[in-house]
């Protein structure tokens, strides 16, 4: 088991949302951005902490809004 079991770097965070490094740094710099560790210059991201983050983007459909 590795210290960094839970975390990935940004190169493979950004393979497995299919985005670019570009925009991992343009949510991380959001009000409620994408949270990271920055560890001797690189950057890391936890997994639970990423999936929580994406599940609070959650958005549910207006319920008083006809379907069209």
């Amino acid at each position: 088991m590795s210290l960094l079991d839970e975390y990935l770097d940004r190169p493979a965070l950004a393979k497995e949302l299919r985005v670019s490094e570009r925009t991992l740094i343009r949510w991380q710099r959001l009000p409620d951005g994408l949270p990271y560790v920055e560890l001797g210059g690189r950057i890391f991201y936890r997994v639970p902490s990423v999936k929580a983050w994406i599940e609070a983007l959650e958005r549910r459909p207006n319920p008083r809004r006809r379907a069209a």
